[in-house]
């Protein structure tokens, strides 16, 4: 919604009603290409910590690299510069280009899951905030990440079975 421009302006407004810069982790999935990535934008309301490992910075996570994740880099820091600017936050350019953003490795998809992949990222990113540092083990228990999946499949199953009705 926010790059295709038509409601650039609405989203920013969403944004900045719901304070996200106050927590110390958000979510923002990314659809773009026909993929989905997830960024997580850690510690921005604390400026302070700028280039500690506390301060803010980026991690964008791709199931699927060869999709080359780094394309986005630009898209991203325009979207973080226009919600400072909406937020009438004092940071510019500069402070933002120090914002370090990272593309840590995290395991791949053989098929068309990518959605998922995203889901699970969050859902593993919130049992264990450690993960910040080391997304290595988030597949090391293949059954966890199995039920997870088909519990996505089942309840999109369900739903469209509600709507049918």
């Amino acid at each position: 919604m926010y790059t295709s421009g038509h409601n650039k302006s609405n989203v920013l407004k969403w944004i900045k009603a719901k304070k996200v810069f106050s927590r110390q982790y958000v979510f923002v999935p990314i659809v773009i290409w026909g993929h989905w990535n997830l960024l997580v934008l850690c510690n921005f309301g604390e400026t302070d910590y700028l280039g500690t490992d506390k301060g803010p910075r980026m991690l964008l996570l791709d199931s699927l690299k060869t999709t080359n994740p780094t394309r986005l880099r630009s898209n991203i820091k325009r979207f973080i510069a226009d919600i400072f600017k909406t937020e009438e936050r004092e940071e510019n350019e500069q402070f933002i280009n120090k914002i370090c953003l990272e593309f840590p490795e995290v395991p791949q998809q053989n098929g068309d899951e990518c959605g998922i992949y995203v889901l699970y990222f969050i859902y593993c990113f919130l049992q264990n905030k450690a993960l910040g540092e080391d997304f290595s083990q988030l597949f090391d228990d293949p059954e966890e990440w199995e039920n997870f999946r088909k519990g996505v499949h089942s309840f999109r199953e369900n739903r469209e079975n509600e709507i049918a009705e």
